[in-house]
């Protein structure tokens, strides 16, 4: 059953990207590592918050999962250069000009078995005597189901959930999905389920927009940093997203300025889906001879951002900065400069599961019939948005996705004799 129109949900929105440990893909170039070291990834940069025996679950699952879609599905994985916050290459992408949504759909069509209906929001499940899940109710009826799984994405869209539960993001960019408005969340809240780390999300820190435009984190990872109107930097930028979004978000205006020089231009200018050439061609990246120039155009402050700069170019190469940051390089030659803000790209918090993705109540016994994955379950991000890892949303839902499909399969299986 398909709120919209059109397959794909926030998954559809996420970069094209896979993130897995321990992968055949990883050993190929020589890249040692395993489902344990990205557990203790994920529970290292979330304060160690999240469920330890889910994140492990999540973090084995994510090497049959990218096994499953280079076979199965047909996906040509290549791993990227970049670690992006962990502490090993992780992220399998692929060249084809297709989101990971694309790929499943194409999928699900080739399977007789498998019927979609399109503009069909579930409004409730029904429950049995014994209080188990045994169907759904929507528009067009009821219908009776064993076993449901809820995978209507979180509550980003929904201003009533983002009041009470995450107040810091109220009014800032949603270039998530537009049908994550909270629905399988509080149809699980209705059966009496319990909820988990609902303050979490999963924000970005580079937002240009309209719609998802956003400059890719490697712009500041390779070199580049971030300042305030005053021209000043406010945190070490490799914190990405979530800790350079909570250093954006404490700022009066919510908005800051990425700065970078040629050298990180020219790595970058046509990279990606929305380059750094777009956005000068669109007069929204600014270009200039120095830095006095660059702060005009910008409208900041000339003298904090020349004091910014000459401080960065003393330390560059080996030393600290009081961030705890070593910067790559000097800035130097030609500068550029955009204004970025923080978005709501999904939230991370939802329905408390077990390690079969299976819905919980608040005594942790299960709710019969009923599973939960992607952003209406609770993910692994902890409680707050410094606890997200690149890849943590992908992992939530492609990882529970196969969990809880196989656990509900082998149930039917079970049940039939």
């Amino acid at each position: 059953m398909e709120k919209t129109d059109e397959p794909g949900g926030g998954t559809a929105l996420s970069t094209k990207s896979v993130y897995a440990a321990g992968t055949r893909f990883q050993r190929a170039l020589g890249i040692n590592d395993s489902p344990e070291q990205y557990a203790k990834d994920i529970l290292r940069r979330n304060g160690y918050e999240s469920n330890a025996e889910l994140t492990g679950r999540l973090a084995e699952i994510c090497d049959p999962v990218v096994d499953f879609l280079a076979d199965v599905v047909g996906v040509e994985f290549t791993v990227a250069d970049f670690a992006f916050g962990h502490s090993s290459r992780r992220s399998h992408s692929w060249n084809a000009d297709k989101k990971i949504t694309d790929f499943l759909f194409e999928a699900v069509q080739r399977e007789p078995g498998i019927e979609v209906r399109f503009s069909s929001p579930v409004r409730s499940v029904t429950q049995d005597v014994n209080e188990a899940v045994s169907g759904c109710v929507t528009d067009a009826g009821t219908f009776q189901a064993t076993k449901v799984i809820i995978a209507s994405g979180g509550f980003g869209a929904s201003p009533e959930l983002i009041s009470e539960y995450i107040p810091a993001a109220v009014g800032i960019p949603l270039p998530g999905h537009p049908g994550s408005t909270g629905d399988g969340i509080r149809i699980g809240i209705s059966l009496g389920a319990a909820v988990g780390h609902m303050g979490a999300f999963q924000p970005y820190p580079a937002y240009v927009g309209p719609e998802k435009r956003s400059v890719s984190p490697e712009v500041a990872i390779s070199g580049g940093i971030m300042v305030d109107v005053h021209g000043k930097r406010f945190v070490d930028e490799t914190r990405y997203p979530g800790g350079l979004s909570a250093g954006m978000l404490a700022l009066p205006d919510k908005r800051a300025f990425e700065i970078f020089d040629q050298r990180v231009y020219e790595r970058h200018r046509d990279l990606y889906d929305y380059t750094l050439a777009s956005f000068r061609a669109d007069g929204l990246l600014k270009q200039a001879r120095d830095i006095r120039d660059l702060a005009i155009q910008l409208e900041i402050d000339a003298d904090g951002l020349d004091q910014t700069i000459r401080e960065c170019n003393e330390l560059a190469v080996g030393r600290e900065d009081r961030f705890g940051r070593v910067l790559p390089a000097p800035l130097v030659g030609a500068l550029y400069g955009i204004e970025v803000r923080v978005a709501l790209y999904h939230t991370q918090g939802g329905l408390e599961v077990n390690n079969d993705g299976q819905v919980l109540r608040p005594d942790r016994t299960v709710i019969d019939g009923l599973y939960a994955g992607g952003g209406a379950a609770v993910g692994v991000s902890g409680s707050g948005m410094n606890g997200y890892l690149p890849g943590n949303g992908q992992l939530a839902s492609l990882g529970l996705g196969m969990i809880t499909g196989k656990h509900a399969a082998e149930s039917l299986k079970a049940d039939a004799g």
